[in-house]
C-alpha cells in the first residue's frame, strides 16, 4: 500500500483553510456561539494536524514536519486552526497597519 500523496494532502490543507475561514465568518455574523466556534476550531486544527502527520510519510517529510511545527505554533500563539487561514486573515490587517504608519500626519 502506498503512502499519502503530497498533492492530495495540500488539497486537504486548502479545504481546511476554507472551512476555517467559513467558520470564522459564521462566528462573526453570530451564527455560531463561542463554544461551538471553539469546538469547530479545535476539530479543524486536529484535522490539520492529521494531514501534517500524514505528510510525514511522504518524500517531503521535512517540509511537512516544518508545517506541523508551524501549525502548532500558530494555533497556540494566535488561535488559528491553519497557518494558511492565519495568513489570509492577517495580511489585510498588516497592510492596513502599514498604510496607517506611513500616512503623512
Amino acid at each position: 500500500m502506498r503512502g499519502p500523496d503530497s498533492r492530495r494532502l495540500l488539497a486537504y490543507v486548502l479545504l481546511i483553510a476554507v472551512a476555517s475561514l467559513l467558520a470564522s465568518d459564521l462566528t462573526r455574523r453570530g451564527l455560531f456561539t463561542p463554544s461551538v466556534a471553539f469546538g469547530v476550531a479545535c476539530a479543524l486544527w486536529l484535522c490539520n494536524l492529521a494531514v501534517a502527520v500524514g505528510g510525514l510519510q511522504t518524500r517531503q517529510r521535512i517540509a511537512w514536519g516544518v508545517y506541523m511545527i508551524l501549525s502548532i505554533a500558530v494555533f497556540v500563539l494566535l488561535g488559528f486552526s491553519n497557518p494558511l487561514s492565519a495568513v489570509i486573515l492577517l495580511v489585510p490587517v498588516g497592510l492596513d497597519l502599514m498604510r496607517e504608519a506611513w500616512r503623512p500626519l
